[in-house]
C-alpha cells in the first residue's frame, strides 16, 4: 500500500489542493504546506490491516 506525506513535516494529512491547468498542488492540513511535491512511501499491513 501506498501513502503520501508532507515533505515539510511527514504528516499524512496531505490532500490534492489544486488542478487541471496549473498541474497537482498538495496541501497539508497540519503545517500548511502547499507545493506540487509530496513523498509516496510504501507500507505493509499485516492480515488485521496494522501497520507493520
Amino acid at each position: 500500500m501506498r501513502i503520501r506525506t508532507c515533505p515539510n513535516c511527514g504528516s499524512t494529512d496531505i490532500r490534492p489542493y489544486m488542478g487541471f491547468e496549473t498541474g497537482v498542488q498538495y496541501r497539508c492540513g497540519t503545517c500548511g504546506y502547499v507545493g506540487p511535491i509530496v513523498v509516496e512511501r510504501d507500507i505493509t499491513l499485516d492480515g488485521r490491516g496494522v501497520k507493520r
